[in-house]
């Protein structure tokens, strides 16, 4: 998936909120995060400089705290050109704790965030022209889950218009059981986004919830039926399952890495997948990158590296 000798352009779509991580019963760390904007800037982190324009479409407030929000994606390498202020609005906020193997829960206060207007009257139709002008737009169930029905049958047609240009649609079915009334609500609305969809980044676990599938192969088959040509499962510490159209291949996890904190493990491996794709490398050394970066993600506390 190579895009030629101009920087290749990426559309990520979804939400950056508070992070606040527990260090301790009392005391908390301060910082920005979200699935979408995790694996941007993930793939900003990998990509050749100058390779890729990494771009993250959202809606932030104008508090201070979504100011500030905005420099941090700069620091990645993230832009917000296409991502609006909504006056009046704030950011959403979630807490993370981590257990001593790493795993983590977390805690959303999101109801009221200005992302919720993603795709919503007042987005500029301009947005979603060029949106769909991009080689790739990449988006989660996390991002579905907090639009509306209608904001997201306006993104599914820019998701068609997209592929119709000749850019490819990137989705990872990340699933958060608060954001929806049902695991069947939450596959209703993902078969409709996979049937625009080249690229299917999903990790077992939420699939199982949602779809009931059972292994990587249920999973593969699924998706194959749904018309997904490039696939990779995640299986967190039993590394991936890579598929197209045919075939398919294990690719074994890091070994020995330490676990501090699994926290955008997922992102970050999507993160740097997209990113060898986009160089032009084949979907096994892609899947070995996104391993790498997943297991140095994971010795570290929070959902991002340092900048």
């Amino acid at each position: 998936m190579t895009t030629g000798p101009r920087a290749a352009r990426v559309a990520l779509i979804g939400e950056c909120m508070i992070e606040l991580r527990h260090l301790s019963a009392d005391r908390l760390a301060l910082g920005y995060a979200g699935d979408v904007f995790n694996t941007a800037a993930y793939l900003a982190r990998s990509a050749e400089p100058g390779a890729v324009d990494v771009q993250f479409v959202s809606v932030t407030g104008d508090d201070p705290y979504s100011l500030t929000m905005r420099e941090h994606w700069r620091a990645y390498g993230v832009h917000d050109t296409y991502t609006r202020t909504l006056p009046g609005g704030k950011a959403g906020l979630y807490l993370i704790r981590t257990d001593e193997r790493g795993e983590r829960t977390f805690q959303h206060y999101r109801r009221g965030s200005a992302a919720r207007d993603l795709f919503g009257p007042d987005q500029p139709a301009e947005i979603d022209e060029a949106i769909a002008s991009h080689d790739l737009v990449y988006l989660s169930g996390i991002t579905l889950s907090i639009m509306t029905p209608t904001a997201r049958a306006r993104l599914v047609d820019v998701l068609a218009e997209t592929r119709r240009r000749g850019g490819r649609v990137a989705y990872d079915g990340n699933y958060r059981p608060s954001g929806w009334p049902s695991p069947r609500a939450a596959a209703g609305v993902a078969n409709t986004v996979l049937a625009h969809t080249d690229i299917a980044l999903p990790s077992l676990d939420d699939d199982r919830l949602v779809h009931g599938d059972t292994d990587a192969d249920a999973c593969i088959t699924r998706l194959r039926a749904a018309g997904v040509r490039e696939i990779v499962v995640k299986l967190g510490e039993q590394g991936c399952v890579i598929a197209d159209e045919c075939s398919t291949e294990p690719i074994p996890a890091v070994p020995g890495a330490t676990v501090v904190d699994t926290t955008s493990a997922g992102d970050a491996f999507n993160g740097a997948y997209l990113a060898a794709r986009l160089a032009g490398a084949t979907p096994r050394p892609a899947a070995e990158a996104g391993a790498r970066l997943a297991a140095e993600v994971i010795g570290h506390p929070g959902a991002l590296l340092p900048a």
